[in-house]
């Protein structure tokens, strides 16, 4: 008995963790249509919009600052935010999570959200829950060198999704 609840309890998490992770790879949304993106190749800019199956990620604005009063970067650093609007385009809400959707590369180094930088710009931060049919309007923001010439981030819009978005940013 013990040995059938434990292949039923697995068989029940592995779909589980399958039917959370099973959101296709984006499309390139450009005015009225949308294409497929290929997964190798296709990245996405400013004011250009990544269409998952339940959410749509769009770049719209990307800053520098040198802070504020209270906050300001190391030595040598800049601060960097990327305002993004995250629209549900699902029935049910949605989470979004910078920490856990977001993954930063600053010239192919990793670059980790820092919350210091993202004090540094008005309108918030791209994180919170999203009602079907709305929207979420924040920043995402890093600590990087002065010299950076190029950001990229993988955005997920499930965090146990294996497809990302790639966003490409350069100075």
């Amino acid at each position: 008995m013990k040995r059938i609840l434990h292949y039923v309890l697995c068989a029940v998490l592995i779909f589980s963790l399958t039917a959370c992770g099973t959101d296709g790879s984006p499309t390139k949304e450009t005015g009225q249509a949308t294409q497929t993106a290929s997964k190798s190749e296709e990245t996405f800019g400013l004011n250009e919009t990544a269409v998952f199956t339940e959410l749509k990620f769009t770049a719209t604005e990307i800053k520098e600052s040198d802070g504020d009063s209270f906050f300001t970067p190391d030595a040598g650093n800049t601060f960097i935010g990327i305002k993004f609007t995250v629209e549900n385009i699902s029935d049910e809400e949605q989470s979004v999570s910078s920490m856990l959707l977001f993954e930063g590369y600053v010239d192919d180094v990793k670059c980790d959200y820092s919350l210091s930088a993202a004090c540094a710009f008005d309108g918030g931060t791209i994180d919170g829950s999203i009602a079907p049919g709305k929207k979420l309007i924040g920043w995402y923001a890093l600590e990087v060198p002065q010299s950076w010439s190029n950001i990229e981030l993988d955005v997920q819009s499930t965090w146990l999704s294996n497809n990302s978005a790639k966003f490409v940013f350069t100075k």
